[in-house]
């Protein structure tokens, strides 16, 4: 019995699965439509759609955005060669292409990335955020290496957190200028405290941290 399992396995595993069917105009366009990256393309490796005999696809729709690679559902609607309509669903497997930012050299942190940083085509992977602009101002947050795609994380506005920091403050002609102490912030923005305590927030320009208007 042992070498009877043994050779049916071994017959099932080489039976080819089937292969996939082509994917139409329809669902390519949808899956396009669905990416919200610049520069963002798709490559789509695998289409297994779940649809009646005969059905030919007419109107795709992909009901989140493709942000990163891996499988994603596609609803399909066509009709018979009766003319009723029909419908169902697919799994696209899909491979995310984009351009993103890249460490040119390897970078401190702390270090400025304004001049150490390109842009490459890479995979996006889902839940990295990238940035598709580099801030000014921004430093790296942590070391990095050559080559290394930037997230989200990799950039810092301003000082650490607890360094000195110049806020400005303007209100229409009048600009006030006093210390303040940076601390952890939103990404994109800056934040730090007064000498009185008083959380504040907004743009870092200039080495200086510009405070919202309240």
């Amino acid at each position: 019995m042992p070498a009877l399992s043994a050779t049916l396995a071994l017959l099932l595993s080489a039976v080819p699965s089937p292969a996939a069917p082509p994917v139409p105009a329809a669902v390519e366009k949808a899956l396009s439509r669905a990416v919200p990256v610049a520069g963002g393309r798709l490559e789509i490796s695998d289409y297994r759609p779940t649809l009646a005999a005969g059905c030919a696809v007419a109107r795709a729709e992909v009901p989140a955005p493709v942000t990163g690679s891996g499988r994603v559902p596609v609803h399909l609607e066509g009709s018979l060669p009766s003319g009723a309509g029909c419908d169902g669903w697919a799994w696209a497997r899909v491979r995310l292409l984009a351009p993103v930012l890249v460490a040119t050299r390897p970078l401190r942190a702390g270090e400025s990335l304004a001049g150490a940083v390109g842009s490459e085509e890479r995979e996006l992977v889902p839940g990295r955020i990238v940035p598709s602009q580099l801030p000014e101002g921004a430093v790296a947050a942590r070391s990095l290496a050559q080559g290394q795609p930037l997230e989200e994380r990799d950039l810092r506005l301003g000082p650490a957190p607890g360094e000195a920091v110049t806020l400005v403050l303007q209100i229409g002609s009048l600009r006030v200028e006093q210390p303040g102490r940076a601390v952890p912030c939103a990404r994109g923005r800056a934040c730090a405290l007064t000498p009185t305590g008083r959380r504040v927030e907004g743009s870092w320009r200039d080495g200086r941290l510009y405070v919202d208007s309240p």
